[in-house]
């Protein structure tokens, strides 16, 4: 119980991390591209969760959240570069802070405090912040890897929308209201992991060969 409960408390604010870097860059370049929309909503944390999204990052260690609304359609307009980038900043936000993190962990020698590392030294609150810092690297880029499968709402699934011609959008809009069901029911039979185990395996593989 007691090791549930610093999962827990350890793994909710590297899922908050997750969550607002990867939807906040979604809304600084819409923000910057689209220079005819005034009235911008900042995304927030609590509007930007998704109920199903957070348990599976608690379960399974990625996840997703509720999309930034950003119009791809008029961004294509005004120049498919655009409109990519813009769909692809979530998974390079969660890339960056992930590395980020991750060299933070490592060089600055909290990884021989966290409870996660074999043969930790116990400091409390140093532990703590450790755990912390290993979850925002795992967290941040498993979803970074995550985002780009082509299921609704992932980012995969916006890109798909962007470059696919005019004639198909319909159908794709029809595929997008079964999107969050059909995750979930491919994460219950264990498909969504056994696509995410090599990401899953390298970053762990990696986190100890760097130990």
């Amino acid at each position: 119980m007691i090791e549930m409960m610093r999962n827990f408390f350890s793994l909710a604010p590297a899922i908050a991390v997750a969550i607002l870097c990867h939807e906040y860059p979604h809304y600084l370049l819409a923000r910057h591209f689209d220079k005819s929309r005034t009235e911008w909503i900042k995304p927030g944390f609590i509007r930007r969760i998704d109920p199903v999204g957070l348990l599976m990052y608690f379960f399974f260690k990625f996840g997703w959240s509720r999309p930034y609304p950003v119009n791809y359609w008029k961004l294509r307009k005004l120049g498919y570069s655009r409109a990519i980038f813009t769909a692809l900043s979530g998974s390079l936000g969660n890339f960056v802070i992930g590395l980020i993190a991750g060299l933070i962990f490592y060089l600055s020698g909290l990884y021989r405090y966290s409870t996660l590392m074999p043969d930790y030294m116990n400091s409390y609150l140093i532990s703590y912040f450790a755990d912390v810092l290993y979850w925002i690297m795992v967290i941040d880029l498993n979803t970074a890897f995550f985002s780009l499968l082509p299921i609704p709402p992932l980012d995969g699934a916006t890109l798909i929308t962007i470059v696919v011609p005019e004639n198909q959008v319909s159908w794709l809009v029809k595929y997008e209201l079964y999107g969050i069901l059909t995750l979930l029911v491919l994460s219950l039979i264990g498909v969504i992991q056994l696509i995410m185990w090599p990401i899953t395996q390298f970053i762990q593989l990696l986190s100890w060969l760097i130990v």
